[in-house]
């Protein structure tokens, strides 16, 4: 969406027969933040992606000659955000630029990132707009590292308007993407102004999911009965929400999936949340703080919940767009609340919670939870090359997580033509590992098998080193 295409929040409304926006209240605690912008330039800046990745990551849409989509990290959500390898506060880079050939749907402006990492390998789902398409349409990139990238289906839209957006009264098309990786799908809600189940300002939310990250084959979509082969009989038919620009991530600790939506009021972004098959709206909740153009809930790399220490504790943050005036003032502020599930530490699926976190518990070794399992480390450096977020947890959270294996000093590791490299652990199985890097930190050779031999061995869960 580019700056001179604005789009107000429509009536707040949650549809399909669902519960109303004021039909319940979740419980929240230790609201945090405000107005004053974490991150501020002479442009503007707005509708951000930020990721937990170590540090946190930004990608976001600015003003440079036109919209592009810059990048900047911080060690805190406050700031100082700041271009890789700089330590000069509101400092940025650019990572994705128009095309510049105007014929083609992202050739003029790029904006709008929803960024993901699913593995090793970052999704970057974004709105591109070129004046010979007329209207915005959705497209995808991928990249090693969060910051070189390479766009995708050839350079061609993944999602287009469902209707010429000429024939309708907003024309905006289809935009303003947000994406989570549940259960080894990607979930996509998007804006289609010219949807078939819109408001009367163009306003509604459809939702795609598919094991494609490119999004052309096996395509479902919500409806009201659920997902469904997407067709030409269901396409936008059903809207989870009558509102522009929003973000998601998915809600281990309770099973949820987050909305966040700028509204109904220019005091507050809500937070909507509905249960797992998205059938039903179960909670909501506001963090205060102005607004003037979309958030962005900050997630762990797969776009899930971001974990705390706290059993059933959800820390929420959200970072969105404030300023005085028009655009060109626009900053980007930071506000955020805990969410209370109520779920104790005997209801909360852990292995879930902490997926992909490195768990620090005194006297304890150092854990990556990889497939809902404890991956025990003798040595740190092999552990720091398959994840970056470490969380410092108790003794009895720690043992909540179910043991998986040990990976010791020198463990062996068993490679065999056409397979993978993998340790095999104490658990007796092989687990696979993405990079020699994490082999050689461990003081491991590999040793090579018969085809047979590795096929034989039970498997564990892939290892993957992240850049």
């Amino acid at each position: 969406m580019s700056s001179s295409t604005t789009l107000l929040l429509s009536a707040m409304t949650v549809l399909g027969g669902l519960l109303t926006p004021e039909a319940q209240a979740a419980t929240v605690s230790n609201y945090r933040g405000g107005n004053t912008p974490v991150y501020s330039r002479t442009s503007y800046d707005y509708v951000p992606s930020v990721m937990q990745d170590g540090v946190y990551r930004m990608w976001w849409c600015g003003g440079i000659a036109g919209d592009y989509i810059l990048y900047a990290e911080a060690d805190s959500l406050s700031g100082p955000w700041h271009a890789r390898g700089s330590t000069a506060a509101n400092s940025h880079d650019i990572v994705l630029r128009p095309t510049g050939n105007a014929s083609q749907f992202d050739g003029i402006h790029v904006c709008d990132p929803s960024v993901i990492r699913v593995d090793t390998t970052y999704y970057m789902y974004y709105g591109g707009y070129g004046d010979g398409t007329g209207t915005t349409m959705i497209g995808v990139a991928s990249s090693p590292d969060g910051f070189n990238w390479t766009r995708l289906n050839g350079g061609r839209p993944i999602v287009v308007p469902a209707r010429d957006y000429r024939t309708v009264p907003n024309q905006y098309g289809a935009g303003q993407p947000s994406v989570t990786h549940v259960n080894g799908k990607f979930y996509l809600i998007f804006t289609d102004s010219t949807g078939h189940a819109v408001d009367g300002n163009g306003g509604g939310q459809f939702v795609l999911r598919s094991s494609d990250p490119t999004f052309q084959t096996g395509v479902e979509e919500l409806t009201a009965t659920g997902f469904a082969p997407t067709s030409s009989a269901n396409h936008t038919r059903y809207s989870l929400l009558g509102a522009f620009s929003v973000d998601w991530q998915y809600v281990d600790a309770n099973d949820t999936f987050a909305v966040a939506v700028d509204g109904p009021t220019s005091s507050a972004t809500r937070v909507f949340l509905f249960n797992s098959t998205l059938s039903q709206q179960v909670d909501q909740f506001d963090i205060a703080g102005t607004w003037t153009e979309g958030p962005a809930i900050v997630s762990r790399p797969d776009k899930h919940a971001v974990a705390s220490a706290t059993c059933g504790t959800v820390p929420v943050d959200v970072l969105r767009s404030v300023g005085p005036g028009g655009p060109d003032t626009w900053n980007l502020a930071r506000g955020g609340v805990d969410l209370l599930t109520g779920r104790t530490c005997d209801q909360v699926p852990h292995g879930r919670v902490y997926e992909g976190y490195l768990l620090q518990a005194s006297g304890l070794p150092l854990t990556l939870v990889r497939g809902g399992l404890r991956l025990q480390f003798a040595l740190a450096a092999p552990a720091l090359d398959l994840s970056r977020n470490a969380l410092g947890v108790s003794s009895d959270l720690f043992h909540r997580i179910p043991y998986g294996a040990s990976m010791n000093s020198g463990a062996p590791v068993h490679g065999a033509s056409g397979r993978p490299a993998a340790f095999r652990l104490d658990d007796g199985r092989l687990w696979p590992v993405s990079c020699l890097e994490a082999i050689t930190h461990n003081n491991s050779s590999i040793i090579p098998l018969g085809v047979s031999t590795w096929d034989a061995y039970a498997k564990g869960p892939s290892l993957h080193c992240v850049k």
